[in-house]
């Protein structure tokens, strides 16, 4: 019965030892989705973050937009006036019908 109670003790101790402790608020930490900068050819800034089903865009430190994935291939993201398409890692922002502009990362 002892030796019962000794794992049991030593069971709860070990879950106990086991749970990860809060990490210091810093930037990126937890964050899965990191924000990456970009300056486009036409002088526009973005911050993107690739959410999966679609892309959170700032345009030159505005508040950001959320842009849902067009296709199945998830590499265009539009809401019908802004556009971002990344095509073999290059990025390009277009607004409304206007050409779309080449970005570059910083």
């Amino acid at each position: 019965m002892l030796s019962h109670l000794s794992i049991a003790a030593i069971s709860v101790l070990l879950l106990a030892s086991s749970e990860q402790s809060t990490p210091e608020v810093s930037i990126g930490v937890g964050n899965p989705y990191p924000v990456s900068n970009y300056t486009c050819e036409d002088g526009t800034h973005l911050a993107v973050r690739l959410l999966g089903d679609r892309a959170s865009v700032s345009v030159n430190g505005a508040t950001a937009v959320d842009l849902p994935s067009m296709g199945s291939e998830g590499t265009t993201f539009s809401n019908g006036r802004q556009t971002l398409s990344i095509v073999q890692g290059h990025l390009s922002w277009g607004v409304g019908r206007a050409m779309p502009s080449a970005c570059t990362g910083v």
